[in-house]
């Protein structure tokens, strides 16, 4: 048996002198996630360069307050000081420059989307409103603060990291282990369950990647409390340095976004992180030579502001219709980035952490409060004015901001977070009565959720929604048909008493998935649920109130596709199949709005001034709202 082991010796305090290869493994890390993002092709598993931050970030803090712990020199107050002038200016001069770009460059939904995540950067919530939108990996091109996601996640780690090592200093070595690899342990299982399960949840909360961020700092109580005194031999070094490179090539060139990400294949690239922390600095070591290389640590010394700003020039290179990956904008997004990110560290990263610049606590947290308030009031105010609409004339204004005043959501956030598992949320609960609404479908279901909603508070109802975005089939050999099977059992559980079934029913006419509609119906009324089977809206580009708007900007019109065109091709198909099932199962109805959107020869994109479409094929809420009474039986005992 061992006892504790010996605190922190002068030399290994001396080893937490600054490490070159530690800027070159954080250059790594930033160019596998900007070749990530100007071509996936290129790299694909790029975005693991931000799991190589989290080892990093763990690290070298978990060093730094063990040690100053050790010393009896740590303060939460002097750490948090050193997170604020580290992260903080640079931060704030991105923050502040794309919201004077996205002022002049975007439209109203962009420029309101991008100020949901610019109101929660003072309080580190980014990865939340993320989470919300969706996928990472599809529509990110639009918002321009996407990738501060990943500073939210090391701020919430921040919180608690600090708190539970001072925690544990009074405890044994041993129990300090003990707790860290349990928190470690139970961290990696969650993100393995929730990889497969809830793919975005795990790919954005603090709870699925705070194993990464732990095994960076049990690196650094290795390497601070054994590396002097077990060290392996330099055969072993060179051998465990050289695997380590081998797995994070792996992680960056094979790992892609079909995965599920981060679950256990990220302890690939994770693994190598550690022990490249672990066992680099030494001079003679080729892996600390190769990441010492003097192009590589000058990327690692700006890695942080060059994380910071590549990724707006991107979103707004796309804005501008300009390819990044064609010669003369992809030289110009490098001329640019990198001219940004040194200026960024030279000109205002470097004399604030030196004190040159705001050298007191006090003009500190003024300054920054100061620019945060002032972004803040920026994004606040976008908001209240649908994206700052008043930028354009009211005519087109309506079609600019048609996408604004719509629903994508399928569920709340705080919904989600009650039960990230469940297949089903509620948007609306009254417990006193027994009428329960469920909303089951793909995103032609969820542009229905705000007119639904309402008519459940109308009618003191309760109303669900699925919370996977797929069409309510029972459809064979799929995940779908798992999924259906949990949204049932939810359903039951839940004693719902009415199913609305909406979506998008291209195909339906194969009478392969008319079998599964037909067996999805059947499950159903077999468990004495009224179905409400509803036909999907009319559909088109000319529909579209941006393809309007780009027709005429100064006085865009409502589009039309042609009824018999939408009559023959899809609304005569849906009733057909929806007919034999009202035939063949009792309490099936069938809900037809057509007669809202269309006369006799045209179907329109709005009526009476307003616009009813937010893309070709789904409704806004004031389009939902508009029939809005062939739901009102639903609700209805």
């Amino acid at each position: 048996m061992h006892s504790d082991p010996p605190t922190p010796s002068t030399a290994a305090t001396h080893d937490m002198r600054y490490r070159q290869d530690i800027d070159g493994l954080r250059a790594v890390a930033v160019l596998s996630v900007i070749f990530f993002h100007l071509n996936p092709a290129w790299a694909s598993g790029g975005f693991v360069g931000v799991d190589l931050f989290f080892v990093i970030s763990g690290f070298l803090i978990t060093s730094q307050i063990r040690q100053e712990l050790v010393l009896h020199t740590f303060t939460l107050k002097s750490f948090y000081l050193r997170r604020i002038r580290r992260i903080a200016p640079p931060l704030l001069a991105m923050l502040m420059a794309v919201c004077a770009v996205a002022w002049w460059l975007l439209a109203p939904e962009d420029l309101r989307s991008l100020a949901y995540s610019l109101v929660v950067q003072p309080l580190s919530l980014q990865n939340l409103v993320f989470l919300s939108e969706g996928n990472y990996f599809r529509g990110s091109e639009t918002k321009a603060l996407l990738h501060t996601w990943s500073l939210a996640v090391e701020e919430q780690f921040y919180l608690f990291w600090p708190l539970l090592l001072v925690w544990l200093h009074r405890f044994s070595f041993k129990a300090w282990i003990a707790v860290a690899c349990g928190l470690i342990l139970a961290s990696f299982y969650l993100s393995a369950t929730l990889s497969l399960s809830e793919p975005q949840a795990a790919f954005f909360l603090i709870f699925t990647r705070t194993w990464e961020l732990g095994l960076g700092g049990l690196a650094a109580v290795w390497r601070l409390h054994w590396g002097h005194t077990q060290r392996p031999s330099p055969w072993l070094r060179e051998t465990l340095g050289w695997a380590s490179m081998a797995a994070l090539a792996y992680g960056i060139f094979f790992i892609d976004a079909t995965m599920p990400f981060p679950g256990q294949i990220a302890l690939v690239p994770v693994l190598g992180a550690c022990v490249v922390v672990l066992l680099g600095g030494s001079s003679d070591s080729a892996l600390s030579k190769l990441l010492s290389r003097p192009s590589l640590v000058a990327i690692g010394l700006i890695s942080y502001p060059l994380y910071l700003w590549h990724w707006p020039l991107l979103v707004f290179m796309q804005h501008l219709q300009l390819k990044p990956t064609d010669v003369l904008p992809f030289m110009g997004f490098w001329l640019a980035a990198l001219a940004l990110a040194y200026a960024s560290f030279r000109w205002l990263e470097l004399p604030i952490r030196r004190k040159r610049w705001l050298a007191s606590s006090r003009s500190l947290l003024k300054a920054v409060a100061a620019g945060f308030v002032l972004v803040t009031a920026f994004a606040l105010h976008v908001v209240t004015t649908d994206g700052a609409a008043y930028r354009y004339a009211e005519q087109p204004r309506a079609f600019l901001t048609a996408r604004i005043q719509s629903y994508t959501k399928r569920c709340e956030v705080s919904a989600r977070l009650v039960d990230l598992r469940s297949p089903i949320c509620h948007h609306h609960e009254n417990p006193a009565n027994p009428h329960k609404v469920l909303l089951w479908g793909n995103s032609h279901a969820s542009m229905l959720i705000p007119m639904l909603d309402q008519l459940a508070k109308d009618h003191q109802s309760s109303l669900y929604v699925n919370t996977k975005n797929t069409r309510p089939l029972l459809e064979v050999d799929t995940s779908n048909r798992e999924v259906f099977h949990k949204v049932m059992a939810k359903a039951q559980a839940l004693s719902i008493t009415q199913v609305v079934l909406a979506s998008s029913w291209q195909g339906l006419d194969n009478p392969v998935l008319e079998q599964q509609l037909v067996q999805a119906v059947a499950e159903l009324t077999q468990h004495h649920m009224a179905v409400w089977l509803v036909v999907d809206t009319p559909g088109g580009e000319a529909l579209d109130p941006m393809t309007a708007y780009a027709k005429q900007p100064k006085h865009p019109q409502v589009g039309s596709v042609s009824w018999g065109h939408y009559n023959q091709t899809s609304r005569q198909m849906e009733l057909a199949v929806f007919q034999r099932l009202v035939d063949k199962f009792p309490n099936v109805r069938i809900i037809d709005t057509s007669g809202v959107f269309c006369d006799a020869t045209q179907c329109w994109g709005g009526r009476g001034g307003e616009v009813w479409y937010r893309d070709a094929t789904h409704l806004n809420n004031a389009g939902a709202r508009a029939m809005a009474s062939y739901f009102v039986p639903v609700f209805q005992p």
